[in-house]
């Protein structure tokens, strides 16, 4: 069994960010070392997703902001069903198909 060790992989383009966790050797996560505007808010943080299989992009960097982890934990609350976003709770956003 390969052991994942909980350091920036070899693949990671992005050396700039604050390596925070990895997941398999599939994806990696860290925080910008400053804040990115974009859209009135600021990007903080940084996914990068290695698809060793599409060799024209090997690795797609994705910034994002406070709000859209938020939205992100949302969306897997959806697919999973472990409601753990605080948009998930009792009063808030109700979709039909949930």
């Amino acid at each position: 069994m390969t052991e994942w060790k909980q350091e920036r992989p070899a693949w990671c383009p992005k050396q700039d960010c604050q390596f925070r966790r990895r997941v398999m050797d599939g994806l990696c996560g860290g925080r910008l070392p400053e804040p990115v505007p974009h859209a009135a808010d600021f990007n903080t943080c940084r996914i990068c997703f290695n698809d060793d299989e599409t060799p024209d992009v090997p690795v797609l960097p994705i910034m994002f902001n406070e709000t859209d982890l938020d939205w992100l934990r949302w969306i897997f609350d959806s697919l999973d069903g472990k409601k753990t976003s605080w948009l998930s709770g009792p009063g808030t956003i109700r979709i039909d198909n949930e």
